[in-house]
């Protein structure tokens, strides 16, 4: 049975005039999915000036099917030597009002950093076309271990020029690390060789929390690769390159910051014409989880989300609107503002609620629930199974 169908009847029972309501928005309603973005990093030596080079991607990881751009919407670097965070402008991934990027696109940057820092850190917030953005910053971070030196000018030879009978000079590799934990707890070591390296860089990667097994790589002049340590064994590591004394990390690496764990029921909101709606996803892995909405002006509303499904709630647009989410699960709960779309009709947005709307509505799901409103009186409840992941 289709879990919208059912909870419609419900309102039924009680709403005068919902059925017509009903028809409403069971024509303009249609399936949703879970919005996400994905912030990665790395960092590798530049040997020709000493410094590290901090590499970022950022992708729409999550979106529905008819969502086909996205923009960033509030950007978040810093760059750490020790515990002192010094913030960074990234020109690549600034904030706009246009919706510049492909849901198919990777935001690529590069961040160039004193070789004394120790640790970089990136965190975004992504709003789509469909006016959907998130809660909360999608933080990474990215631990820079090892030695970063420019080249050694190499002194004008004084002896003579080997013969050919003489055996080949040996080549040397220029070995540096980076260790990221993800939110599982997976240790990556990027594992990188300068391109003016002369040889190859045999590392050993060993983690004690574990069996004490090592793990082995050749990395080619001017090429990297990346080890994964389980989250069991993720403790005690030390990377080194053989053939040398020094250790390029020794150590626990840092936990990934602000995540959202396996089973964590997250949402978003969006500001339309007619209504401010709040949407919240609860994964499969998850549990039966229930949320208040409370308006500063008006009745508030509960919405209980089972595992593997999502729903919505939503309030007649007002000036002045503010809505507080609560429950168990949600963070730092703050008053969420109704703000007017720009496209917004004459005489649309923070109108009446009690009148009928009219005008062109600002998508399907909006005019379902502005018919609803204006008919059916005034509650409006969503729910759609899913299987996405929805992070806030």
């Amino acid at each position: 049975m289709n879990r919208l169908h059912a909870l419609f009847r419900r309102v039924s029972v009680v709403a005068a005039g919902a059925l017509l309501g009903l028809t409403g928005v069971a024509l303009v309603a249609s399936p949703a999915s879970a919005h996400h973005s994905s912030v990665t990093g790395s960092a590798e030596c530049d040997t020709a000036t000493g410094e590290w080079i901090v590499t970022w991607n950022v992708e729409s990881a999550s979106t529905p099917k008819d969502v086909k751009a996205f923009k960033l919407v509030e950007v978040v670097a810093k760059t750490y030597v020790g515990r002192k965070a010094t913030d960074v402008t990234i020109p690549e991934l600034a904030v706009t009002d246009e919706y510049p990027h492909s849901i198919n696109d990777t935001l690529t940057a590069s961040l160039r950093v004193d070789r004394n820092v120790t640790k970089a850190s990136l965190a975004v917030r992504v709003e789509w076309d469909n006016g959907f953005k998130e809660r909360r910053l999608r933080p990474a971070t990215v631990k820079i271990c090892g030695t970063c030196k420019p080249p050694t000018p190499t002194p004008t030879p004084t002896t003579p020029t080997p013969t050919p009978s003489d055996p080949p000079a040996s080549g040397t590799p220029k070995p540096t690390a980076s260790i990221q934990a993800d939110c599982e707890g997976v240790v990556h070591v990027t594992l990188n060789n300068a391109a003016d390296a002369t040889a190859a860089a045999e590392f050993t990667v060993t983690a004690a929390g574990g069996d004490g097994s090592t793990q082995e790589a050749s990395v080619k002049p001017g090429e990297s690769a990346t080890i994964q340590i389980p989250a069991e064994q993720a403790t005690e590591i030390l990377v080194r390159e053989e053939g040398t004394e020094e250790v390029l990390f020794e150590g626990d690496p840092e936990p990934a910051d602000d995540c959202v764990e396996p089973g964590e029921p997250t949402g978003a909101y969006k500001s339309t014409c007619d209504e401010l709606i709040f949407e919240i996803d609860n994964p499969e892995d998850g549990k039966t989880v229930t949320a208040t909405f409370t308006p500063n002006k008006g009745e508030p509303q509960t919405l209980t989300v089972e595992p593997g499904m999502s729903g919505t709630v939503s309030f007649p647009a007002e000036e002045g609107l503010t809505v507080t989410p609560s429950g168990e699960g949600i963070e730092n709960p703050e008053p969420i503002t109704w703000e007017k779309p720009e496209d917004c009709a004459p005489g649309e947005g923070g109108g009446d609620p009690g009148l009928p709307v009219t005008g062109a509505a600002a998508g399907g799901i909006a005019a379902g629930a502005a018919v609803l409103l204006a008919i059916g009186g005034g509650l409006f409840v969503m729910a759609r199974r899913r299987k996405l992941r929805f992070t806030a």
